[in-house]
């Protein structure tokens, strides 16, 4: 078909049909095909040789040349604009607490009442998993759930939105979302909702837990995080996820003061692992201490954005032979216990990049720190510090802005782009010039 958006909206024709003409329509290409769900319409279609039409607004035209009769619009039922599935009124599912269950081989909607079963959210994802995959959808409203949810592969977890679906996981040890099958879960999509923990003053699990294999092709939309007191995120060591989307994660009163950070790359290997905005808001009541916010030992981790408040103590923390990239730092903590060493501490010998750091509240030791992993016994290496930005008198820094703890390594230099002024070298072993300040050409330290 050609592109439709040359159409204007067709004046109405004449086909002689005896049932009404709004019915349920499937968009498999706008500017392919569209075709009609219904199988007498569809036989029709196919025996006169009619074409569909769509317009910009949604509305499906059938006919050919001058001749075009309005049949209705996608996705709409009569007048009202509900989505329907199979002449299923799925909103009106969702709207009355039903978790449904989308498969490619199911012929209809398949619900599950969250008032029967401690597990409704896995009763439709393993409906789904006998089904050849799809989508399950969370209803408006709060759904307890045992936990852990485990995913299989081509499923996907939707909701309407992180303030109008909401998964509550009520058993205290148990992980939110766990990747831990022995086939994988290739290929899986989470948007939507709120996942909350059981918050309180003991130990939680963990939100979403890489725990087995390496899950590929994972995107994740928009979630937030509430009441977790551990990690929202972890990578087991010895497993790698590749290829993983995160769109925009929200955490709000989780205490991770006793983990590696609220997102733990433990693993040594997994690339292209992608975030666009990570906004962080962690509590310190049930671990008295400040909370790293991402830590990295090994993989490939590109964050956009990263911004934090709360009790946000070192908002990077690279180790060992990680690659991570992240574009914006925003420090903004409120409730510190502690002054942490440094906003971002670059250690090891993997590439650490830092567009810039923006310092608003709170006060920590340095801004930078390079430094020596213990882990796997090397000094820092392939680091590029960004400006620092310091705003409001709220904002202090007790050394310096960059620290360099060990001397960087000459053969894979790191550079600063600041004033020499800006650095102060704090260990003892002589200069090699591994470590350069840009701010006057390169000067080295």
């Amino acid at each position: 078909m050609t592109d439709n958006h040359q159409y204007e909206t067709p004046a109405a024709g004449t086909l002689d049909w005896d049932e009404p003409l709004n019915r349920n329509f499937e968009r498999i290409d706008t500017d392919v095909e569209i075709r009609d769900t219904d199988t007498n319409r569809s036989n029709y279609v196919a025996k006169t040789g009619a074409k569909f039409l769509a317009t910009d607004t949604g509305d499906v035209y059938i006919g050919e040349g001058g001749s075009w009769n309005r049949l209705g619009t996608i996705g709409s039922s009569g007048s009202g604009g509900s989505e329907t599935v199979d002449g299923t009124d799925l909103m009106s599912l969702l709207l009355e607490g039903y978790v449904v269950a989308l498969g490619r081989n199911l012929s209809s909607p398949q619900t599950v009442d969250p008032t029967e079963t401690d597990t409704p959210i896995q009763d439709a994802l393993d409906v789904l998993a006998a089904n050849g995959g799809g989508s399950v959808r969370l209803p408006t409203g709060v759904v307890e759930e045992t936990g852990p949810i485990r995913p299989y592969e081509e499923t996907r977890i939707l909701g309407l939105g992180v303030e109008i679906s909401k998964v509550s996981i009520t058993d205290r040890s148990a992980d939110g979302i766990r990747f831990d099958r022995d086939a994988g879960a290739d290929r899986v999509a989470l948007d939507g909702f709120a996942l909350n923990g059981p918050a309180g003053t003991g130990a939680t699990g963990v939100a979403i837990h890489h725990t087995n294999r390496d899950t590929q092709d994972l995107h994740v939309g928009r979630l937030l995080f509430w009441g977790w007191n551990n990690s929202v995120y972890r990578v087991d060591e010895g497993v790698g996820p590749f290829q993983c989307r995160h769109d925009q994660l929200t955490i709000y009163e989780c205490d991770a003061g006793d983990e590696d950070g609220l997102f733990e790359f433990r693993s040594w290997y997994g690339p292209a692992n992608w975030f666009g905005t990570i906004a962080a808001y962690p509590g310190a009541t049930v671990s008295g201490q400040n909370t790293t916010v991402f830590f990295s030992r090994g993989g490939t981790q590109t964050v956009d954005y990263l911004t934090m408040g709360g009790s946000a103590g070192v908002a990077v923390d690279q180790t060992w032979d990680s690659v991570v990239e992240f574009g914006h730092v925003h420090w903004e903590p409120t409730t510190n216990p502690t002054n942490p060493p440094a906003i971002v501490r670059l250690r090891g010998h993997g590439t650490g990049v830092v567009g810039a750091v923006k310092h608003v509240t709170g006060t920590a030791d340095n801004v930078y720190e390079l430094g020596y992993d213990s882990y796997n016994g090397r000094g820092p290496a392939r680091k590029i510090l960004g400006p620092y930005i310091e705003l409001g008198q709220e904002a202090a820094i007790s050394s310096n802005v960059v620290n360099l703890a060990y001397p960087a390594d000459p053969a894979a230099p790191s550079f600063y782009q600041g004033a020499p002024a800006d650095v102060s070298v704090t260990h003892d072993q002589g200069n090699t010039g591994g470590l350069r300040a840009l701010g006057t050409a390169g000067t080295g330290f």
